[in-house]
């Protein structure tokens, strides 16, 4: 079983240094120095001793507290050093571009998307106005061609969102 220690700041060395020597007195097999290069990034060393590997890591400059804390099977992170797991890869082979055409662009009160690729999945389409906030909302069955009304908002530049499956397809929209 691995366990994994976060250090901050500039006195991480001498931590690694007593970590290592805590663990090593335990096992009776005397004391050492582990000296490490520290980059301005950071750094990582893994420990083996006789009760298991340590993973220490560090970063510099952490201006926040950080720690694991844990209450009723939900854990909760602190600090900039996040564990490397539940990563999801995506194989960069794979098309994630959703290919669409988008009229009229600036547009009064209808826009009409009409999609290069065959539909298959459920299509969500956001506006977002120039703060990120979602102004419309609206879900369509895997059609071809959609067409959306958005005739109560002000006139303005917005961003459209387009999702369908893994795809994603975003423009500028300018209503008039």
């Amino acid at each position: 079983m691995m366990k994994i220690y976060n250090i901050k700041g500039p006195i991480c060395l001498l931590l690694l240094f007593c970590f290592v020597q805590e663990f090593q007195a335990q096992s009776n097999s005397g004391y050492r120095i582990l000296r490490s290069n520290l980059g301005s990034a950071g750094s990582s060393k893994t420990i083996e001793t006789s009760k298991g590997s340590y993973n220490v890591s560090q970063s510099i400059g952490q201006s926040s507290v950080i720690g694991t804390h844990s209450n009723n099977g939900y854990y909760l992170r602190q600090g900039y050093q996040q564990p490397m797991t539940n990563k999801i890869v995506v194989d960069k082979e794979v098309d994630r571009n959703l290919k669409a055409k988008v009229y009229p662009n600036p547009f009064i009160n209808v826009v009409v998307i009409s999609f290069s690729d065959t539909m298959f999945k459920d299509i969500t389409v956001m506006v977002f106005d120039i703060n990120g906030k979602t102004i419309h909302s609206q879900e369509f069955l895997p059609l071809q061609e959609v067409e959306l009304r958005i005739n109560d908002i002000d006139s303005g530049i917005y961003l459209l969102k387009v999702i369908s499956g893994h795809k994603h397809f975003h423009t500028k929209l300018i209503k008039i």
